[in-house]
């Protein structure tokens, strides 16, 4: 590969890199913390593939139409942007919360004179092991939409290192008085209520949420909790 050749090839993934992590498309696929490294990796490649432009001497064997291969996941990565993980990986890692999650010292109880903004993974947990933390306290949960069974279920995926280690939590969603239509699959929601006591105890079942209020919101920036 010739240095021209190297200089397109480094161009092209530096500029990939440098999409994913500025426009906060790398936190479908990765941490969110892998931000600024994305950012510094993909300025480091656009300033090497500069320095293959203005060297002067041309090292290298020649370049063959086999290299240009090397761009072909460049093309697709800036043409196509895969939506995050969503129902498929919900329906078959669902609410996987260990003993060591909740067999931990009680935790404090959440405030009774305020809704309290709850993850799905923390109000899954604290269903499991710590329901007297739950009992009788307004939550507000943010999820996208699973139907099954002739139920509805608020759903979030969790990772801690990439797509590849996520885990998924979902709580039953009991509508009671409210007169909402059921949102349609996939959609994202805002749901207010209180957790149905002895639901998800020890991660047996599902918790419910008895909900008093339920919103339509559009997807977040970030969709991992």
């Amino acid at each position: 590969m010739n240095r021209n050749a190297q200089a397109v090839v480094l161009a092209a993934l530096g500029a990939l890199t440098l999409r994913v992590s500025v426009t906060d498309e790398h936190t479908r696929y990765v941490n969110a913390a892998m931000k600024w490294p994305l950012v510094v990796s993909g300025v480091l490649m656009l300033l090497l593939a500069l320095s293959r432009v203005l060297r002067r001497e041309d090292g290298g064997e020649p370049t063959t139409p086999a290299v240009w291969v090397l761009l072909l996941p460049v093309v697709v990565g800036l043409a196509v942007q895969p939506a995050a993980l969503g129902a498929y990986v919900a329906d078959r890692r669902v609410n996987d919360v260990s003993a060591q999650q909740y067999d931990e010292p009680a935790v404090d109880p959440l405030p009774r004179d305020r809704t309290t903004d709850v993850g799905l993974a923390e109000f899954v947990s604290l269903a499991a092991g710590y329901g007297e933390a739950l009992a009788g306290r307004e939550v507000r949960l943010v999820g996208f939409v699973t139907h099954a069974d002739g139920a509805w279920f608020v759903n979030r995926l969790t990772i801690s290192c990439c797509a590849a280690d996520a885990s998924a939590f979902r709580v039953r969603i009991d509508a009671g008085d409210v007169r909402v239509d059921v949102p349609a699959e996939k959609t994202w929601v805002r749901v207010v209520g209180r957790w149905a006591e002895g639901t998800g105890v020890e991660g047996v079942d599902l918790p419910a949420l008895r909900a008093s209020a339920v919103e339509e919101v559009p997807a977040p920036r970030q969709p991992y909790e």
